[in-house]
């Protein structure tokens, strides 16, 4: 079975996925192809790239053809520690996306396992902890500046709530316009971007709970399930039902 794992700071899929289509995610993600190779184009790169593991920065427009893998995904904070430190151990670069992570076997071999005896939440975050590079001495190399820091906590304390860009710019004493040049510099993705994909978050963490996929995108702010929808593929490159329709088999397991 297919499980979707949900941490406060961490995504984590790991199964079956139909192939992705061009979408652009809100978050960085270390894509792994647990049993064999599958195939990575970014937009403005020179063509399909076989990998077994990439690690696609926030905000970069690709594709990936997964050609039946068992595929794992581990969805990053752009803010936070795991980001730099997986970009320090990746090997080489095609365009924006990063390729051949520096303990790729290590990896490999630790997914499998999990993937055929499937633990429990708490064992899949140890597991992550211990696959993720240990910190550099500084977590960050250019640390995010502290007023893009307030508006992330500002957005994560309650992201059903459409805060207005002059709203959160005044928080920072920032106008609008410089707000928004700012995030999208210092995160790698826009406001509007960031706070859809913590509501997809609250969306899994809904449906976990029981809520029809309906409901639990307007609990998360959404303003309709349609509008769901289009951001959801936009979001991921697949359709909502590839992960929450019954024929996907995807168990959510909030931790």
């Amino acid at each position: 079975m297919s499980k979707l794992y949900i941490w406060q700071n961490r995504g984590f899929f790991m199964g079956r996925l139909p192939d992705i289509s061009e979408h652009r995610l809100g978050s960085a993600a270390l894509c792994v192809g647990i049993d064999k190779p599958f195939r990575v184009l970014e937009s403005e790169s020179s063509g399909w790239r076989d990998c077994r593991i990439v690690l696609v920065p926030p905000g970069c427009l690709h594709e990936i053809q997964v050609g039946g893998a068992i595929m794992a995904i581990l969805f990053i904070e752009p803010e936070g520690p795991d980001y730099p430190a997986i970009q320090n151990a990746m090997l080489d670069s095609e365009w924006q996306c990063l390729y051949g992570l520096a303990h790729e076997g290590q990896v490999l071999a630790a997914l499998r396992e999990a993937w055929e005896c499937q633990p429990d939440a708490a064992a899949i975050h140890d597991l992550i902890d211990r696959l993720i590079p240990p910190p550099a001495q500084e977590e960050r190399q250019h640390p995010l500046d502290g007023r893009i820091q307030r508006v992330i906590r500002l957005m994560k304390e309650d992201v059903t709530r459409s805060y207005s860009m002059n709203e959160l710019a005044e928080s920072i004493n920032l106008s609008p316009t410089r707000l928004v040049h700012l995030f999208k510099e210092e995160v790698g993705v826009p406001i509007r971007r960031f706070r859809q994909w913590h509501r997809m978050r609250v969306v899994a963490a809904l449906i976990a709970k029981g809520d029809t996929l309906t409901d639990a995108a307007l609990g998360a702010g959404f303003a309709d399930s349609s509008h769901f929808s289009r951001a959801f593929r936009n979001m991921f490159g697949i359709t909502p039902s590839s992960v929450f329709g019954r024929a996907a088999n995807v168990r959510i397991v909030i931790a």
